[in-house]
Order: C-alpha cells, then sequence, then structure tokens
C-alpha cells in the first residue's frame, strides 16, 4: 500500500457543489483536499463535512488578488490584502490545519519587488507564527517576488515555498524552481499545461490540466527533482476541470461527468505517485 498521501483542490470550476464534491473526492480514493478562502464566505460547513468523512484539510488558499497591493499600493489597499491573508490564517488555525499557501504576487508585469512590500509582510509573518501556521509561497509570474520573500524569511521555521508544477511550465519560463527554492518545500500543486501558448504569457495559459494526460510537463522530472528536496508532504494536486476562456484543452473533460474527471484524476495522480515512490 502506498504510504504517500494525495490531496486535491475543491471547486475545480465545476458546476457540482462543493458538498457533493467531497463525497466524490472521498469515493474516488483522495486522502484530503485543500479549499481557497474568500472574505464573506464562511468555509466552516465544508470543512467539517470533508473531516466528517475522513479527509484531511491538507491547507487553505489565501486570496491573491490583490497580492501586488502589497509591494506597489498605498497603505489601505495593501492592508485589505494583509488582512485577507490573516482572515485565512485564522480559519486554518481555527479548523485544524497548519498550512496556509499564498502567491508571492499577481501580475505579468510585476518584476520589481522591494523592501516597502517586504515589511508590510511582516505583520503576516509575526500573525502567522503566533498562530503557529507555517505559510507556503507559490512560484507564481514575477519570481523575484519569491526569491525576495524567501531571502527575507525563509530561513523560519513556518514561511516556506509551494511548488506549482504549472507555473513553473508558463509563468517561470520552465526555469526549475524546486533546484532554486527547493530547500524551502513545504507543499505542491501539481498540475500540467501547454506552456505559454502565444507571443505573451497570459493568465489562460495556466490551465491546471491532469498530469500524464496531454499537457508538456516532465513527470518523471518532476518526481526526480521532489526527491532531491527531500520531499516527504502529501502530493497535492490543483486541478480545473473546465477551459480557461477561449482554450480547448480541456475540452475532454467538459465532456466528463464530475465522478468521470475525479476517478481520473485519481488515476493519473495514482500513476504519479508510483513514478514518485519508485525514486
Amino acid at each position: 500500500m502506498n504510504s504517500t498521501n494525495m490531496c486535491i483542490n475543491v471547486g475545480m470550476n465545476s458546476s457540482v457543489s462543493e458538498s457533493e464534491q467531497l463525497e466524490i473526492i472521498k469515493n474516488a480514493g483522495f486522502d484530503g483536499v485543500f479549499f481557497d478562502w474568500e472574505r464573506n464566505i464562511d468555509r466552516s460547513t465544508e470543512i467539517r463535512k470533508a473531516l466528517s468523512l475522513g479527509l484531511e484539510l491538507q491547507s487553505l488558499h489565501a486570496p491573491f488578488y490583490g497580492m501586488d497591493d502589497i509591494f506597489h499600493a498605498d497603505d489601505a489597499l495593501s492592508d485589505k490584502m494583509i488582512n485577507d491573508i490573516i482572515g485565512t490564517i485564522d480559519c486554518a488555525a481555527e479548523h485544524g490545519t497548519d498550512l496556509v499557501i499564498c502567491h508571492a504576487i499577481i501580475g505579468m508585469d510585476n518584476h520589481a519587488p522591494n523592501d516597502l512590500g517586504i515589511k508590510r509582510l511582516s505583520r503576516v509573518i509575526e500573525y502567522a507564527d503566533k498562530k503557529k501556521i507555517r505559510i507556503a509561497f507559490e512560484n507564481t509570474e514575477g519570481p523575484e517576488y519569491l526569491e525576495k520573500i524567501l531571502d527575507a524569511y525563509g530561513e523560519l521555521p513556518h514561511i516556506g515555498f509551494c511548488f506549482d508544477s504549472g507555473h513553473e511550465l508558463c509563468y517561470n519560463n520552465k526555469e526549475d524552481m524546486l533546484k532554486k527554492f527547493g530547500k524551502y518545500l513545504f507543499s505542491t500543486h501539481l498540475n500540467d499545461n501547454m506552456g505559454q501558448t502565444g507571443d505573451e504569457i497570459t493568465f489562460y495559459d495556466d490551465s491546471h490540466l491532469l498530469p500524464l494526460d496531454h499537457g508538456i510537463a516532465d513527470w518523471n522530472g518532476i518526481a526526480e527533482r521532489l526527491h532531491k528536496c527531500n520531499f516527504n508532504g502529501s502530493l497535492t494536486f490543483e486541478l480545473v476541470c473546465r477551459n480557461r476562456p477561449n482554450r480547448t484543452v480541456s475540452d475532454k473533460y467538459e465532456k466528463m461527468t464530475f465522478e468521470e474527471y475525479i476517478a481520473e484524476a485519481y488515476k493519473k495522480a495514482d500513476i504519479f505517485r508510483k513514478m514518485y515512490n519508485k525514486q
């Protein structure tokens, strides 16, 4: 029996209710889930249901629209984003997970992190420590922001890195993010895409395809690179079962019922888990 847990996001841009999704995810064989935390949405009912089904609450994902405000906007907008991350931390502490995932930045044109943003983030860093919550920052567009955050706070035991395999392909020009930041690794967001498909990188390239399906990721290489980081956490997948606007790469998923999609997701994820466990 495989000892490495497998977790998946709830939502996936599906029309199926999250309550129904949880039962389907559990029945498919996944060990845990993570939720996106959103302002003014009470996650308690869904989280309690996940826990009652025996699913691990792997993490909560903080909102990301507004992460650029921490570095580049006035105090009022920055405080709004900081308070959203603090709200995610509070929800995590209330429901028994010790991990919050944050984007380092949002915006394809953002490539100039500054000390002001690092100073503003100190409020989040200190609050997470007080609440005994770890924060893992993702490799997103503008990897310079992740580097600056980890240079400032990465040696703290509760601050680390969440590796997003899809972001590496389409946002980070296939640069090896695990080689660069792997010593800080707390978590994964495993998914695939077709890389940069136009003259410019866009959000829509981040299609969150199933692993080992029809994207361009080197999954053997990902398994090997995760092992080099001595990663021993859950293999966590972040997937979307619908096309992004003006994209057709997920046509096959849109023809599936949600049960069929999750069964296929588990099948593909388990193939990757076996690859990972053989390393």
